[in-house]
């Protein structure tokens, strides 16, 4: 009788070791999300943020409109920096906005940046809307000097063809 209770409870432990251990298909960890964040940074880690020289964290979406309701202006500002944006929200509350990389759990992306408004009212966090954006394409512009000089040649050559024509 307790050969067969030590068996059963040895067996129920080996499964679950075996089952604990398998790497599965998890879709919070999947290659493509590791090397984005290797991109980036670590999650916890600083990065460089767009060209102006910033050093930000990942952040995830889903921890930020969990954790960040309920906290006051100073925990918001110690945990994200003096805001880049405030305004007026048109009742009783005001908005801070953060242009801040944002990890979708959803969608297993980095988004570079995106838009993070913190409500306030009554001088607490009421909501946290994050609104997913990649970085805008930069333009290249051509140079001014060359392009005055093709515009010069164009307008001389327009003006002696008219010349010979008349």
């Amino acid at each position: 009788m307790i050969c067969k209770f030590h068996l059963f409870w040895i067996s129920v432990v080996s499964i679950l070791f075996s089952f604990s251990c398998k790497q599965g298909n998890n879709p919070y960890r999947s290659n493509s999300n590791i090397q984005q964040m290797e991109s980036y940074g670590n999650m916890s880690g600083d990065n460089n943020f767009l060209s102006s020289g910033k050093k930000v964290p990942v952040l995830r979406k889903l921890n930020l409109q969990t954790l960040m309701v309920g906290k006051n202006r100073i925990e918001v500002e110690e945990l994200m920096g003096p805001p880049e944006g405030k305004s007026l929200d048109g009742g009783n509350g005001y908005l801070w906005d953060y242009r801040r990389p944002v990890y979708d759990e959803a969608s297993d992306k980095i988004y570079g940046w995106s838009l993070i408004s913190f409500k306030f009212l009554s001088g607490r966090c009421s909501t946290v809307n994050v609104r997913l954006e990649v970085p805008p394409v930069q333009l290249s512009n051509p140079q001014p000097s060359t392009f005055i000089e093709q515009n010069v040649e164009d307008y001389s050559e327009e003006n002696e063809a008219s010349t010979l024509n008349e």
